[in-house]
C-alpha cells in the first residue's frame, strides 16, 4: 500500500505505518486525475479531496490529518505565493472538520489562494459557519478577492442564492457572523435578498436578529 492508497481507503494505521518507515511522505505530492489527467497534490488536500469525491468515508478524514501532521507535513504548503493551502482546499471541498483540525494544527487563515481569496471566503460560500467562526477573529472582512472583487460576507450571499458543489447550508449563520463583527454590507446584496423574498436574510444585512 502507499500514502494514496491509504488516503483513499481511510486507513490511519497504514498511513502511520508508512509515515514511520519514511517521513519524507507526509510532503510527497500525490499524482491523480481521471484519464491520465496529472494533478499533483499536497497529501493534506488530497485528504479534502478524496472527501468531496465521496471516495473517502466520511468519519475517517480526522485521524489521516492527525498522522500527516505528527510526520511533519506542511499545514500551509502551497505551490507559489499565491494558490491554494491545505486550510483554503478543505474549505473550498466542504471539508469543514478537516479545516478545523488544521487551524489547531497552526495553518494560517490570511493566506490567499490562486485568486486572491482566503479559506474565509470560501467558508462562506459553502455556508461553513463552524469554520467561519474559526477563521473571523483576525481576519480582514472588507478583504475582495482578485477575480469576483467580493469579501467573504458577499461570497456568502451569492453561495446561500446559488448552491456550490459541497454546500453545507449555513449561508445566513456565516452573514449573521461576518454582520456581527462589522463586516460592511453593500447595497445590491440588500436588493437580492428582497428581490428574493428572502426576508430572515435581509433581517440579517440589516444587523437584525429575531
Amino acid at each position: 500500500m502507499d500514502i494514496k492508497t491509504a488516503i483513499q481507503t481511510g486507513d490511519a494505521e497504514a498511513l502511520i505505518r508508512l509515515l514511520a518507515e519514511d517521513r519524507r511522505r507526509a510532503n510527497e505530492l500525490i499524482q491523480w486525475g481521471q484519464n491520465n489527467c496529472r494533478i499533483l497534490t499536497h497529501p493534506l488536500h488530497y485528504v479534502s479531496d478524496m472527501l468531496f469525491e465521496g471516495t473517502l468515508p466520511k468519519g475517517k478524514e480526522l485521524a489521516l490529518v492527525d498522522a500527516l501532521v505528527d510526520a511533519g507535513a506542511e499545514v500551509d504548503f502551497r505551490k507559489a505565493e499565491k494558490a491554494e493551502t491545505p486550510l483554503i482546499g478543505a474549505a473550498s471541498l466542504g471539508a469543514e472538520d478537516v479545516g478545523m483540525r488544521l487551524l489547531d494544527a497552526g495553518a494560517k487563515p490570511h493566506l490567499r489562494g490562486d485568486f486572491g481569496e482566503t479559506a474565509l471566503h470560501w467558508a462562506a460560500l459553502l455556508g461553513e459557519h463552524r469554520l467561519a467562526a474559526r477563521l473571523i477573529a483576525g481576519a480582514d472582512l472588507e478583504l475582495e478577492d482578485d477575480q469576483y472583487k467580493s469579501t467573504p460576507l458577499g461570497w456568502a450571499v451569492h453561495g446561500h442564492f446559488n448552491s456550490p458543489a459541497g454546500n453545507r447550508g449555513h449561508q445566513r449563520e456565516v452573514v449573521a457572523l461576518l454582520v456581527a463583527h462589522r463586516a460592511s454590507v453593500k447595497p445590491q446584496w440588500l436588493a437580492d435578498a428582497e428581490s428574493h423574498g428572502d426576508a430572515a436574510l435581509l433581517q440579517l444585512l440589516q444587523g437584525k436578529r429575531h
